[in-house]
């Protein structure tokens, strides 16, 4: 009944959220938020509203459009783009293979073969990409390629809050979303080659109950990272957009994973509205 109300309601709170100032040193305070899915209350929130590039968070819109579509996940397609990846092109990999390195190591060639191969092309997958968006009510969210590479990429964190909610029980997504290290095995001639994936979260390595998690980073985007946690038996978003470093993205990540889900943050953070219609 928790989770039907906070999924219906249009929930008008007001939260506390730690402000940090945006000066000449510091161009990009970011964003962040943790909200709480089972009560249907953000528990941290800053800059929740602003629209920011997204990086390869996209990938992660990638493999659910990608996934919606029906193709076959074990038919092998060939390797194309302009990207960098772990597979030579040209090569003839398994979609289901392109998905596993794009979501645990990140790898644009693979968002870009999965795009190209998509059924009526690159441009039908962007089409259909942003048609979803739209359809699940993600505003704020537009996409021009499929690994975030560009900057026209954008989404902000209430959006990927809702997002990850979404997609939190699609089966292949949190079958690679959560793996922190994989080796593929590629049968070339007579030989095998082994595709060793590691993960680009730091924060997988250091938490056992993160079931979605997908980073990015760009210049313009700085250091970003969505994921979905489980905290005392309830889920959980964690979305960060625009931090300068890693460490500082791994900080504020670990400061969220650390907040009790049954205990209100302290009130030292500067209350902000914060309106959310979660459906």
């Amino acid at each position: 009944m928790k989770y039907l109300l906070a999924l219906l309601l249009c929930i008008s709170i007001t939260v506390y959220a730690k402000p940090q100032k945006v000066t000449k040193h510091n161009p990009r305070a970011g964003s962040y938020l943790l909200y709480d899915y089972e009560i249907g209350v953000p528990q941290v929130a800053y800059n929740v509203d602003e629209i920011r590039p997204i990086a390869s968070i996209t990938k992660l819109f990638t493999a659910i459009v990608v996934l919606r579509s029906g193709v076959e996940l074990d038919e092998k397609v060939v390797v194309q783009g302009t990207g960098k990846g772990k597979f030579p092109k040209k090569s003839k990999i398994s979609r289901m293979n392109l998905m596993r390195s794009m979501i645990i190591s990140s790898d644009n060639l693979a968002a870009q073969t999965l795009a190209n191969t998509y059924p009526g092309g690159f441009n039908k997958f962007i089409k259909d990409a942003n048609t979803y968006v739209l359809g699940m009510g993600l505003i704020n969210t537009k996409l021009v390629d499929s690994s975030g590479m560009l900057p026209g990429n954008v989404s902000n964190a209430k959006d990927l809050a809702r997002f990850l909610w979404i997609i939190k029980n699609n089966p292949v997504i949190r079958d690679i979303a959560n793996e922190r290290n994989e080796i593929i095995s590629i049968p070339k001639g007579k030989k095998t080659i082994k595709v060793h994936l590691h993960n680009t979260n730091p924060s997988l390595f250091v938490f056992d109950n993160i079931l979605i998690s997908k980073t990015g980073f760009t210049n313009p985007a700085g250091r970003c990272v969505v994921m979905l946690v489980e905290k005392g038996g309830t889920y959980n978003g964690i979305v960060i957009l625009g931090q300068k470093n890693v460490s500082a993205r791994s900080k504020i990540a670990t400061d969220l994973m650390n907040i009790d889900p049954l205990k209100k943050p302290e009130q030292t953070y500067e209350p902000i509205e914060f309106d959310f219609d979660f459906k």
